[in-house]
């Protein structure tokens, strides 16, 4: 009877798992990057980059920012997981190496949300290319 109750549980998981992953594949525009410090003040940047979402769990990334006039780019490979609620992003060339809650999940657009263990949030918003 357990069986019952748990196999359509684990299937609607993995099917919204897969759905998310196929969603992901692609390039994608990070439209605004923010951080959120843990004593309040914020930082937002527009137009952060690009990063693509390789079907093969690999992917790469070109994060650009102005800070102080000065503009750096940093560009690097990456692997990516995810769940029906999470993507995680790992690899040394990442600028954003962390476990990402998705907030919103569309076909054209991303909403997610971390957090770096001292009370300060990224926020990143995603638009399909």
């Amino acid at each position: 009877m357990v069986l019952f109750l748990v196999l359509p549980l684990f299937l609607f998981s993995c099917s919204a798992q897969l759905k998310l992953a196929s969603r992901l594949s692609g390039e994608w525009a990070i439209e605004e990057f923010e951080v959120i410090n843990a004593d309040g003040s914020t930082s937002r940047m527009e137009n952060a980059g690009t990063i693509t979402f390789m079907a093969n769990g690999r992917g790469t990334q070109t994060f650009s920012s102005t800070i102080a006039h000065l503009d750096a780019v940093n560009t690097g490979d990456f692997r990516w997981t995810n769940t029906s609620e999470t993507v995680s992003i790992t690899g040394k060339d990442s600028s954003y190496p962390k476990a990402w809650i998705i907030m919103s999940s569309k076909r054209n657009t991303q909403h997610w949300r971390s957090t770096d263990g001292q009370g300060n949030v990224q926020v990143m918003k995603l638009r399909k290319k």
